[in-house]
């Protein structure tokens, strides 16, 4: 998607906590640097052991949304659906305005 890491870290102990707000916090960071001079940062808990999954619907509150636009939806398509996601229907809308939504390996 255009986008490159600019640095990987690990986070933890009392300042991950301390910030988190989580005890027993534990994270892997990624940053990558977007088209644009954007700047996205995500986040992996790593601990504590007794986190949570869950799948909200699109429409739930703590539901996450990020949207992207992209030169071409196809391929972007393919190399996120070769990395693990998951696609939930088919691109719909205009031509060159084309949307579609997908889920990570971890439900996001």
């Amino acid at each position: 998607m255009g986008c490159t890491l600019a640095y990987r870290m690990q986070a933890a102990g009392e300042d991950a906590q301390c910030i988190t707000g989580v005890p027993g916090a534990e994270l892997l960071i990624a940053m990558l640097d977007a088209p644009g001079g954007h700047r996205i940062e995500l986040l992996q808990y790593l601990a504590p052991a007794d986190r949570k999954h869950f799948s909200p619907r699109p429409c739930d509150v703590g539901s996450v949304h990020l949207a992207f636009t992209v030169d071409n939806l196809e391929e972007t398509m393919a190399g996120l659906l070769d990395a693990g996601c998951v696609v939930h229907g088919r691109p719909r809308g205009p031509p060159g305005k084309e949307l579609v939504y997908l889920h990570d390996f971890d439900g996001v």
